[in-house]
């Protein structure tokens, strides 16, 4: 199944990324504002820049049956943005080749696993930055990370199921590289904006 292979190959970027985003600040509570406000800030340049192309390039059947319409986060994003009074047109250039997946719906998935994967720790993380003093009084401005509510378990079991069933074993690697590339694309981001 091609789920348990892109969880075991795209680990170590996983991890990287992980490292980059503050993950320990988060799970003890100590997250700053400012570097929330840079979390907010590598999701939104990234869905910006991806989400619709990612949706378009599905063929319309594999799209309807993941109901992408309802998977899109950029406007929870844009929320989040104005409630932190960050400008989008003031953020910066890529400084870097943004990764974009070919029209094939097995790249497409790869590059989605890892945007549908980063809102499976969402409602854990919500959890946290509101039990972290630095946020109180601030759930208006955590529409990303609780973006799905109490759908997330569902949209995540339905995505894989998905995710299992469209993509065969010859286009595998196809898939693997695009999720690889697409943590990618969140790793330089991260970096850059550090």
């Amino acid at each position: 199944m091609i789920a348990n292979l892109l969880r075991t190959q795209t680990a170590e970027g996983h991890e990287s990324l992980e490292s980059l985003m503050f993950v320990n600040e988060i799970m003890n509570n100590t997250l700053s504002v400012e570097n929330y406000k840079k979390l907010l800030t590598i999701n939104y340049i990234i869905h910006q820049k991806l989400e619709n192309k990612l949706a378009n390039m599905l063929d319309a059947d594999l799209a309807a049956q993941l109901d992408m319409k309802n998977r899109f986060k950029l406007a929870a994003l844009e929320k989040d943005l104005a409630y932190w009074n960050i400008d989008p047109l003031t953020l910066p250039e890529l400084n870097f080749d943004l990764f974009i997946p070919g029209q094939n719906n097995a790249e497409v998935l790869g590059a989605l696993y890892v945007l549908e994967g980063a809102t499976l720790g969402g409602n854990v993380i919500k959890k946290h930055i509101l039990a972290n003093p630095n946020f109180a009084n601030h759930e208006d401005g955590l529409n990303y990370y609780g973006v799905y509510g109490e759908e997330l378990s569902a949209k995540w079991k339905s995505f894989v199921s998905i995710l299992n069933e469209s993509v065969t074993e010859a286009d595998y690697e196809r898939c693997i590289h695009s999720a690889n590339e697409t943590f990618n694309n969140l790793i330089l981001l991260s970096k850059q904006l550090g």
